[in-house]
């Protein structure tokens, strides 16, 4: 697992470097990975692998806008991933992105400007037929 793992880590550092569209639209695990300095926070699927990532990018690189909230689905296992960012006061979420829709592996991304220097919190769900389940551990993020 921890190969595949790393694989999909690079995978979206490709993804990250190439050409990327914005999108507008249990049990599980966390780690911040340092994909391209952005932090992300990983979800397992119900048989606890690896499923995907929330990455946040705080500032422009790597082809990616600043204030960038992603989502990676890892997996063709009929799961999508999706990326959630709150404010720190579990507000509504102000940023969700979703992987749904689109064949594995895929990275969906959504930005937008916000107030420098700002505490979010970052999480991933996989959702099936629309339900959502298996959440990841939170992340603070920083904008």
């Amino acid at each position: 697992m921890r190969i595949a793992r790393k694989a999909g880590v690079a995978l979206i550092s490709l993804v990250m470097a190439g050409s990327l569209g914005t999108v507008t639209s249990g049990s599980a695990s966390a780690a911040t990975d340092d994909v391209c300095g952005y932090p992300g926070v990983d979800v397992t699927n119900p048989a606890g692998e690896w499923a995907g990532t929330a990455l946040w990018s705080a500032n422009p690189g790597c082809g990616v806008t600043g204030d960038t909230l992603g989502a990676f689905d890892a997996n063709a296992d009929g799961y999508s991933v999706v990326a959630h960012l709150s404010k720190p006061d579990g507000s509504v979420p102000d940023r969700v992105v979703s992987t749904s829709g689109h064949n594995s592996p895929y990275t969906a991304w959504k930005g937008g400007n916000l107030p420098e220097g700002h505490q979010y919190i970052m999480w991933a769900c996989l959702s099936k037929g629309g339900v959502t389940s298996h959440c990841s551990d939170t992340l603070i993020v920083t904008s």
